[in-house]
């Protein structure tokens, strides 16, 4: 696993990126994200703040969550973000943008996004469930325009060299294949009166094989399965004949195959669904929407923390920013800085041992993704079809995600999400330099689609990657907590509670049940809230079990 920078290094990058936002703060090249903006979507201040100072560190989705709630109620509020950005992990790419990394040699390495105007790619969160419903809240607040985001359809396609080398083979024929061959076996076992079957009459039996026949599309009489039309067709249906089904594949080749290794089933794990949901234009158009629904200079960007000091009579913040530097004081800190960045470049003062050694220990996972400019809409052809999910690939980056929206573009243009991996995969594509990146990609690709050899249709010039345990104040896709390891339940029940000198807290989806999700990094700012300003206050939280973080974000 690749490690974060050593601190030299990470020194190093500092000094050049505070120039580099002195540079940009003087120019007045500020981005959107830093404009004054309106405030009528807060509501009224309430009286339980007082005007209680808290500093919130990190302009995220916790951050910002955290900053509308806590000044709702009336606390006067300052967000510090390190980044020129709101946004955190949720990041959305255009033309223009760039995406630096620094690496373990201290050099820093930078990408231009070159995708032509109007086309983007979500390099963090891309989509959410409708079990996220303070994420649909908030887009509805907001006044955020949603759309589908399909994350499968039986077009969609998986390829291994265990035993499919020439063609990738599709979602539904694999699903449907499996269905059909459990179902004959489910069957052939009722006949034989084994299992008991839960106690079922004859009679009961009898309804069972009809529910198997139905659900594997078998042969009603002998309960053989031998193909289906649900698997796709050989001969498609014409005026004087009916559509012939295609050959099964063979149970052998299935199970050989692997396919449910990857997250063939994704669909039916919890927080999800076949249909999710994802902003229209951009991912980045919540977090844009929160900051400027906070009262103006609420946000201040280009601000690294470098010390945070607990006392009995407050908590005292230590930043850098265009001005200068700053050391103030404030009734309350939440803190969304993520653990490793915590622990390489912020002192801290005022905290117990067993904070010490959560923000020590805890792991946080690599992970990259990358989006493709694509000249023509391939997949929609009629060779294809596939409109919108995900297709699979047994290879390092895993993934190809295809555009859920501008179906039958005018500009046949569209962003290809062409790798997304984690852990080992995560840190063997991040180890490689962008360029490696693309060809590392482009060779999986082309396993699933042919057009990905062809340069004019999927340029080089067009492609850009993050990996995110390289990212400067991120250096990690999220926290990765272990059942199996009792430490991970101690340094997560440190975490979610109250530190210090009962004045600070840690924020951030690294600190809730769903790792990786904007929801998760919402549930925390709404229960470091509760806890500081509501009926929480003074208690604390036991933690039975922590979050599978493997399981929730790979399905392994």
């Amino acid at each position: 696993m690749d490690r974060p920078h050593n601190g030299s290094s990470r020194r190093k990058f500092l000094g050049m990126a505070a120039s580099a936002a002195l540079s940009q703060v003087m120019t007045g090249a500020l981005p959107a994200d830093a404009a004054t903006a309106p405030t009528g979507l807060l509501k009224p201040p309430g009286r339980r703040g007082g005007g209680r100072t808290v500093a919130i560190l990190g302009a995220g989705v916790s951050g910002l969550t955290a900053a509308l709630k806590f000044a709702e109620a009336g606390y006067k509020v300052t967000v510090l973000e390190a980044q020129g950005r709101v946004g955190g992990r949720n990041l959305t790419v255009r033309r223009g943008d760039t995406i630096t990394e620094v690496w373990e040699d201290g050099s820093v390495r930078t990408q231009k996004c070159r995708f032509d105007r109007g086309l983007h790619a979500d390099l963090g969160p891309a989509r959410f469930s409708y079990e996220h419903q303070r994420v649909i809240g908030m887009c509805r607040r907001l006044g955020v325009p949603l759309q589908p985001y399909l994350i499968r359809s039986a077009a969609n396609l998986y390829q291994t060299d265990r035993v499919w080398r020439r063609a990738p083979v599709s979602n539904g024929r694999i699903s449907n294949d499996v269905r059909g061959y459990v179902a004959q076996l489910a069957a052939a076992a009722v006949k034989k009166g084994l299992p008991d079957a839960g106690g079922l009459s004859d009679a009961q039996r009898g309804r069972l094989l009809d529910l198997l026949a139905a659900f594997g599309d078998l042969d009603t009489e002998d309960h053989v399965y031998q193909g289906s039309l649900r698997s796709g067709v050989a001969v498609p249906p014409s005026i004087p004949t009916w559509a012939e089904k295609i050959d099964p594949l063979s149970l052998r080749d299935i199970v050989e195959s692997g396919f449910w290794e990857q997250r063939f089933w994704d669909e039916l794990e919890y927080g999800y669904q076949a249909t999710l949901f994802q902003p229209v234009g951009g991912m980045d158009r919540i977090v844009r929407g929160m900051a400027s629904a906070l009262p103006a200079g609420t946000v201040t960007l280009n601000a690294p923390v470098h010390a945070i000091r607990s006392g009995e009579d407050g908590v005292r913040v230590a930043w850098k920013d265009a001005d200068g530097e700053h050391d103030e004081r404030f009734d309350y800190c939440l803190s969304s800085i993520p653990v490793p960045v915590l622990r390489q470049s912020v002192q801290l003062k005022g905290f117990s041992r067993d904070f010490a050694r959560a923000v020590a220990d805890v792991e946080f996972v690599p992970g990259c993704k990358m989006g493709w400019q694509a000249n023509r809409r391939f997949w929609e052809s009629g060779k294809n079809r596939i409109y919108g999910g995900v297709s699979w690939v047994d290879d390092e980056i895993q993934q190809i995600w295809y555009p859920s929206g501008d179906y039958f573009s005018a500009a046949d243009k569209g962003i290809l999400i062409g790798a997304y991996c984690a852990y080992d995969n995560g840190a063997r594509f991040g180890a490689r330099s962008h360029a490696g990146r693309l060809e590392t990609a482009r060779a999986a690709g082309a396993r699933l689609h042919r057009e990905f050899t062809d340069r004019s249709v999927i340029p080089d010039r067009q492609g850009l990657s993050v990996a995110w345990h390289k990212v400067p104040y991120q250096l990690g896709a999220w926290a990765h907590w272990d059942r199996g390891v009792p430490e991970h339940r101690e340094m997560y029940e440190t975490l979610i509670n109250v530190q210090g000198h009962g004045n600070v807290m840690v924020i951030g989806d690294q600190v809730c049940p769903l790792p990786g999700w904007q929801e998760g990094a919402m549930m925390s700012a709404e229960w470091a809230f509760e806890t500081i300003n509501g009926d929480r206050r003074g208690t604390r939280a036991t933690v039975r079990q922590v979050p599978d973080s493997r399981r929730l974000t790979t399905g392994r």
